[in-house]
């Protein structure tokens, strides 16, 4: 899990240097999407499989959250924007799942940045 988070930052950071807003976002998407796919390939420990499903379902959810902004920003209107901004609610609830997997005894030393 680690590994695929630490690339999911490599690849935000990266698409950040990207000039236009809707190809970064994009980029930021399709970065997420990879991630889910690779999460879904690993196999947890009994003890994790729940929250390992939920976490799963957090980045697919801010995978669409992403989505849903780029899709504002090519529609053009700043109000929808900023709406579809305060709406990114997946990097809380991703890091709520790492802090309670990491209660659990699981070390997974990345957290995921939210809008700001």
């Amino acid at each position: 899990m680690t590994a695929v988070l630490l690339q999911l930052r490599t690849d935000f950071r990266a698409a950040g240097k990207v000039p236009e807003t809707s190809k970064a976002l994009r980029s930021m998407k399709t970065s997420l999407d990879r991630a889910v796919s690779r999460l879904a390939l690993v196999r947890p420990p009994a003890q994790a499989a729940s929250l390992h499903r939920s976490l799963v379902g957090d980045v697919r959810d801010y995978a669409r959250q992403v989505d849903l902004v780029r899709a504002s920003v090519d529609y053009g209107d700043v109000g929808t924007i900023a709406s579809h901004l305060r709406e990114i609610t997946a990097p809380r609830a991703i890091n709520r799942t790492l802090d309670r997997l990491a209660a659990k005894g699981y070390e997974i030393p990345v957290r995921v940045a939210g809008v700001r």
